[in-house]
């Protein structure tokens, strides 16, 4: 009975110790596979937020940190990259959760790293030096966890695919150093691209693959029904989805609104936040949602995905959040 005993505890020790270093809580596993975005510029969570993310089993946070923007073309040391619109924390990141740093970098940074046609390769290394320092001086400032992970968004085409995925590879190869995960975004239209490349599992450049399932349709277009996500204008991608070789993948939906105003003549004039849009769509505005009908159907045309996924919600915002209701949340969550 002792052996057993001990035995027994052994195994229970190893599985803590396993689920420890994939920074989940023992207690609740399935809390490794929940995220949720902060992508607001000031990060300062109501209480309505943080109960929200317990209530809900949230283990993962995503936080933007900064952008990055090209910088001045005048001069022979000019920045050829800022940091833009970084975060201000109110709040320390919490400790009691595993924090994703995510940061955005635009296609105009990318094409001010490119002499020409390529990228000269000290050029490269030196910013992506610059912006590892700056994502550990932050986190180390405003989170008490180890860093696991961090995230590169950038809405990249094919003219600037080569010079931002050699910028990747050596933040990649910076992080893996310190035993960290890079995961970038995938938006739908970019899967254009991974269709037309043979064996690109091997060509991009990311351990993990994250496809962002939202902002799919026409938004400046008065006869789109719903660009935050229409399933009729995801599901020519999501097959596209289906037979491209990817690194593993998790999958981020949209729980956000807006009003998009266009003026008399059918032109598109501004966005409307969703604290300030009217109710309902009128002559002129446009009301849209992350509609749960067409998640839902979205979800269901995703080939079945691995038990280490995670479901990423877009984004933390109370305002939003609260026009789902708990079974809707938990709906998505448990896909």
């Amino acid at each position: 009975m002792k052996t057993t005993q001990h035995l027994l505890n052994y195994r229970t020790l190893i599985l803590a110790t396993i689920l420890l270093f994939a920074g989940c809580q023992p207690r609740d596993t399935d809390a490794c596979h929940r995220g949720i975005y902060h992508w607001k510029t000031t990060y300062n969570p109501s209480e309505w937020e943080k109960r929200w993310m317990k209530e809900h089993r949230v283990g993962k946070l995503y936080v933007k940190l900064f952008e990055v923007d090209a910088g001045s073309k005048h001069g022979h040391d000019a920045w050829r990259m800022v940091p833009v619109a970084t975060t201000r924390f109110q709040q320390p990141l919490p400790k009691a959760m595993e924090v994703v740093p995510v940061v955005y970098i635009t296609v105009d940074a990318i094409r001010a790293l490119k002499s020409g046609d390529v990228v000269d390769w000290t050029v490269r290394e030196r910013y992506a030096g610059l912006l590892m320092k700056r994502i550990k001086e932050m986190m180390a400032e405003h989170y008490e966890g180890r860093v696991r992970e961090v995230q590169l968004d950038c809405d990249w085409t094919p003219s600037t695919e080569d010079a931002y995925f050699d910028l990747v590879r050596s933040i990649k190869s910076m992080l893996h150093d310190d035993s960290i995960t890079l995961s970038g975004t995938l938006r739908l239209h970019q899967l254009r691209q991974v269709e037309v490349q043979t064996g690109y599992r091997d060509t991009i450049p990311f351990d993990r693959s994250l496809l962002m399932c939202y902002n799919t349709g026409n938004l400046q277009d008065p006869q789109t029904e719903n660009s935050i996500l229409d399933y009729k204008d995801a599901k020519p991608y999501l097959k596209q989805y289906q037979s491209a070789s990817l690194p593993r993948t998790d999958v981020a939906y949209p729980v956000y609104g807006w009003g998009v105003e266009f003026d008399r003549m059918g032109k598109f004039d501004r966005l409307i936040t969703s604290d300030k849009m009217p109710h309902h769509s009128t002559e002129t505005i446009r009301i849209e949602w992350g509609d749960m009908r067409e998640i839902r159907r979205t979800q269901q045309a995703l080939p079945t995905l691995d038990n280490l996924h995670t479901t990423i919600l877009y984004h933390l915002d109370s305002l939003n959040l609260s026009h789902y209701s708990h079974e809707d949340i938990e709906a998505i969550y448990s896909r």
